[in-house]
């Protein structure tokens, strides 16, 4: 198993985070605060969230060799918006 490379997303309010934090819990990723890491689906993530900067850099850490990077962008940047 390999990982992808993090993804950063720019001008993420504090509000909207939160949001998405909510979604990501709906969708059964387990994940609070503005740091951590989790797995889901065989898959592992970290994540940083940088209020002052409003920055949150995200990156899949380990994932079956079957399942691509582009796969997985596409879906946090569907949630992410």
């Amino acid at each position: 198993m390999s990982g992808c490379p993090a993804m950063t997303f720019e001008g993420l309010s504090p509000a909207r985070y939160e949001a998405l934090l909510q979604t990501a819990q709906a969708q059964g990723l387990a994940l609070a605060g503005e740091a951590g890491s989790t797995k889901y689906q065989g898959m592992e993530f970290s994540w940083r969230y940088e209020a002052a900067s409003e920055r949150l850099t995200i990156q899949c850490t380990d994932k079956p060799f079957f399942v691509p990077c582009g796969l997985i962008e596409e879906r946090i940047k569907a949630v992410v918006g």
